[in-house]
Formats: structure tokens, C-alpha cells, sequence
């Protein structure tokens, strides 16, 4: 089961290489430097992630007393995203063009229908709150074991590669095929009996 709520999907990983005795501002430091920074309303991002403390998802301090849990150390990957649904453009787009042409008695041109559709997704973006989706994550301090709660592959690479950059370490995937050296893989593949032809 995951920590608090979401996906029951796992992936898990170990630490390659030892982690430092001041394991705590070691992983601190690290977490800070790949923290959640909320989506400007006013800039272009349409997605924005990091990590965030795993009570409170807003919060990015990563205080000992909020990281820690005996042997653990429990955090979450948030994921913020903001975009303007195309239904709510296009019907803001259609009554600005039917009050267009009541006023100039003509249709808008191009240039003009480009240029109000700019402006009217970028005022629909200041009102739309973005859509937030957290997935948790766990480090067992002894075992170097890291687990990452997310059903998404695309999650799990990035939680993955951001980690590996902000703790300067390596996370070794810990599935089946991990565990089997190189050569006894080459060894299971098919051998030439299976490809007889049919007659």
C-alpha cells in the first residue's frame, strides 16, 4: 500500500553508492535544490514539478521533524499543471467574433482573430487554477531501498533523473532483470529450434 493515498504501483530503487553520515542535510540540501516552484499565471509554463513535503504539499522547507520518520525519510514529487481548456478558448473566441462583426460589419481578419485569441487565453489562464497531482516517495535509511508510488512511467524516469542530479548519486532500478548478470540473459534468448519454418 502507499504511504498515505494513491497508486499501489512501486517502483523501487537503492542508492548506488554510500550515503553520507550527515544523511539528513545531505538529503535536505539535495531535495531543496530540485523544490516545487508554484506556475506563474502570467508566464507560458503550462507544467511545473518538485519535490514537496509529503503532509503538506505546499510547503518546501523539509524540516527534520516533517522528512523524518524513524528509519525513513518520506517526501512527495508534485506535479502542477495549468492550461487554458480549448472549449472555453473557442467559445470566448466565437462571442468575441459575433460582437466584432455587429459593431465593424465584417467578420475579423486573421491577424486580428490571432491577436484576441492571445489575449483572451491569457486571461482565461489567470482564472484557471492548476490541476495537482502528488505521488509519494520513501527512502529507507538503512537498506538505501527508495521507493517511488506512480502508476506513470514518464513520473518515475523523472522523479528518477531529478534525484540522481540534486543527491549527486546513482538509483540502481530494483526489478527482476537487475538482479541477472548481462551474460545469463544472452543465455534465454531463443534458440534456433524455435524458428523452424512451417511446411
Amino acid at each position: 500500500m502507499p504511504i498515505r493515498r494513491g497508486s499501489v504501483n512501486v517502483a523501487r530503487f537503492r542508492l548506488d553508492e554510500d550515503v553520507p553520515k550527515d544523511v539528513k542535510r545531505w538529503l535536505q540540501k539535495g531535495l531543496s535544490k530540485a523544490a516545487f516552484e508554484p506556475i506563474n499565471p502570467k508566464g507560458e509554463d503550462e507544467r511545473s514539478a518538485g519535490f514537496v513535503e509529503l503532509e503538506r504539499t505546499d510547503i518546501t522547507e523539509f524540516s527534520s521533524a516533517a522528512l523524518f520518520f524513524s528509519e525513513h525519510a518520506l517526501w512527495s514529487w508534485r506535479v502542477d499543471k495549468l492550461k487554458v481548456p480549448n472549449n472555453a478558448l473557442r467559445a470566448s473566441l466565437l462571442q468575441w467574433a459575433q460582437q466584432f462583426e455587429q459593431k465593424n460589419g465584417r467578420a475579423p481578419g486573421r491577424a486580428e482573430r490571432a491577436e484576441q485569441k492571445a489575449g483572451l487565453k491569457q486571461m482565461l489562464r489567470a482564472k484557471q487554477e492548476p490541476s495537482t497531482k502528488t505521488f509519494e516517495i520513501s527512502l529507507d535509511l538503512k537498506s538505501k531501498d527508495l521507493f517511488v508510488w506512480a502508476t506513470s512511467r514518464n513520473v518515475i524516469d523523472e522523479v528518477q533523473a531529478v534525484l540522481e542530479s540534486a543527491l549527486e548519486t546513482r538509483l540502481v532500478p530494483r526489478v527482476p532483470a537487475a538482479f541477472i548478470s548481462p551474460s545469463l540473459i544472452d543465455t534465454l534468448a531463443p534458440t534456433p529450434e524455435l524458428f523452424v519454418e512451417a511446411r
